[in-house]
């Protein structure tokens, strides 16, 4: 009976690493992926470097996020 238990909290602490890693933001990811070198991009997803960056429209300008203060 006990090999059972350990078994199921194997397979427990497996899916609850699983779910951490899968979870955890990209770049703390980069971080803590060994063998990997770690670059100073955003972090947003793990796709860095596989597509081509886009290039700008003639004329386009930048958006400009500007966060509001809270209305009271």
């Amino acid at each position: 009976m006990a090999w059972q238990t350990l078994i199921a909290a194997l397979l427990v602490l497996a899916c609850a690493g699983y779910a951490a890693w899968t979870l955890m933001p990209a770049a703390l990811r980069a971080r803590l992926r060994p063998g990997q070198p770690v670059s100073a991009g955003c972090g947003g997803c793990d796709g860095c470097g596989s597509t081509k960056t886009a290039k700008a429209a003639p004329g386009a300008q930048p958006i400009h996020i500007v966060r509001r203060p809270p209305s009271a």
